[in-house]
């Protein structure tokens, strides 16, 4: 799987300009000096998620204000498909004081972990509030406890996918909560996105993004950004379920004059199919039985490539009936095709792949 650059936004957000004018109540004109065209700068994007409820990209930021020494937090949407900044408006500290990293999850709802306590909440897009009612689910009760930093919430099959430190874990919280198992992140992270109920995205602070089943669990493709910076501050990324494509916001140090250079990326997921396994019997050989062959599609990192259609074919001197000549690829890249031997002997059953995309196997 690979990761094929669509666009980038570049300032994708702009700072409100210093009129010049000092405040009337001020702490010390000699102290306080705004730069030489803004009086804002991005001091850190705590959220940034993609919204399925509006089909925006939204981000929670704090900004250091110089004109008046402190911060202001502001809640921004983007165009998801463009990366057009379309508004901000002033949200509360609690987003950010309070609230860890939120994110999209089941049924379309957006939960997020917490500062303040241990347990992953669903709350409101628009606040990152928790109300009466919502779901919720307390980490630090389990066996052995745990407390996440980040959080993919599955409640359609009940798994909870969550980094805490180096690992993703998977819990399965069907019954009394259990670890289904971890994958060791290959930096620290970023952020982490939901794609859907098997699939979750990562992005470390120096610009690798990894994609993981969660449920297996298992890494199924590692890549990185286009051009990584090396004066990042940091990289946050979302999934766009409608699209079916990452959003990378990255981070960079404000430019000599104070203008924002942070960006919007998108990127679209790529498989690069690199082989076929061969087709081996699941059920027992003997004549005049069906017999049940399974052959695996796989990509350039190991990871099972579903949707694609597998064609299969009796070759000389083969005798037999194959009753399923294709099979589309399905979970981890497997397909099954059925035969039927008319009696003792050996055929030959191959196995190939048409790949929609121009790639084969």
């Amino acid at each position: 799987m690979a990761l094929y650059p669509i666009s980038v936004k570049a300032p994708c957000l702009t700072y409100h300009l210093w009129d010049g004018v000092a405040p009337f109540i001020h702490y010390n004109d000699y102290l306080v000096t705004p730069p030489r065209v803004y009086d804002e700068s991005l001091n850190s994007l705590g959220h940034f998620f993609y919204d399925p409820g509006t089909d925006k990209l939204v981000g929670f930021a704090t900004f250091s204000i110089y004109h008046w020494p402190g911060w202001a937090v502001y809640r921004y949407e983007w165009d998801p498909v463009t990366g057009a900044f379309l508004g901000r408006s002033p949200a509360s500290i609690f987003a950010m004081a309070w609230a860890n990293h939120a994110g999209p999850g089941s049924y379309g709802a957006i939960y997020t972990t917490w500062r303040s306590c241990y347990a992953i909440s669903e709350v409101k897009s628009s606040t990152l509030t928790h109300a009466s009612g919502m779901w919720e689910i307390n980490p630090w009760t389990w066996n052995p406890q745990r407390i996440f930093n980040f959080a993919v919430v599955n409640r359609e099959n009940k798994i909870i996918a969550g980094v805490g430190s180096w690992y993703l874990e998977t819990w399965d919280i069907s019954g009394t909560p259990f670890l289904k198992g971890q994958l060791r992140l290959p930096q620290p992270l970023g952020y982490l996105a939901y794609e859907d109920r098997k699939h979750c995205w990562a992005i470390t602070k120096n610009g690798l993004i990894a994609k993981a089943n969660y449920q297996i669990p298992r890494w199924e493709m590692l890549s990185s950004v286009q051009d990584p910076s090396p004066d990042a501050v940091n990289y946050l990324c979302a999934f766009d379920t409608k699209r079916k494509r990452l959003a990378v916001f990255r981070q960079r140090p404000d430019a000599e004059d104070g203008a924002c250079q942070c960006q919007l990326e998108f990127y679209y997921p790529l498989y690069r199919v690199a082989g076929l396994t061969e087709p081996v019997p699941v059920s027992r050989l003997r004549t005049g039985d069906l017999v049940r062959f399974v052959a695996h599609l796989y990509g350039d990192t190991g990871e099972g490539v579903a949707s694609y259609l597998l064609h299969g074919e009796l070759l000389e001197p083969a005798t037999g009936q194959l009753l399923t000549p294709m099979s589309g690829a399905e979970l981890c890249g497997g397909a099954t095709f059925r035969y039927r031997a008319p009696g003792p002997g050996s055929d030959t059953l191959k196995i190939s792949a048409v790949i929609t995309d121009g790639e084969g196997a």
